[in-house]
């Protein structure tokens, strides 16, 4: 059984003082000591909270702006392209003009020749008939 005498209470306040010398030089720092790393932490996720916020904020802008780069480059390819249908437009008419004048020019020519040649053996066909007589008769 437990005696409660003198030494025990001289252990009780060996204990206390203990205690509380420990609580001053141990117990006390090692409290400030996590009190401010868990407050760095804290200030650490609050920086990376922020961190991916702006992220997130300069994502959203540059997905933005590609999608209008995507529209606007759609835009001007379709207006090429129209430019450009009518620009084949243009070349083709002209060059069906060229052609037809081309063609029409070549036709005067020939008939021109066709004309010439006619009158030519026209000139030449009593020489050629009395020719072609003579041969007969011979």
């Amino acid at each position: 059984m437990i005696e409660l005498n003198i030494t025990f209470f001289i252990q009780l306040v060996n204990f206390l003082i203990l205690l509380a010398v420990l609580n001053l030089i141990l117990y006390r720092p090692i409290r400030g000591i996590i009190k401010q790393r868990q407050e760095r932490l804290s200030g650490y996720l609050s920086d990376i909270e922020q961190f991916n916020e702006q992220a997130e904020e300069k994502l959203k802008s540059y997905e933005q702006q590609l999608n209008q780069a995507r529209v606007e480059a759609s835009k001007l390819k379709n207006d090429f392209k129209v430019e450009g249908t009518k620009e084949e437009q243009i070349v083709l008419s002209k060059a069906k003009e060229e052609a037809q004048a081309r063609l029409q020019k070549a036709r005067e020519d020939l008939e021109k020749q066709v004309g010439s040649v006619k009158k030519e053996l026209l000139s030449k066909v009593d020489e050629y008939a009395n020719m072609v007589a003579e041969r007969v008769m011979a």
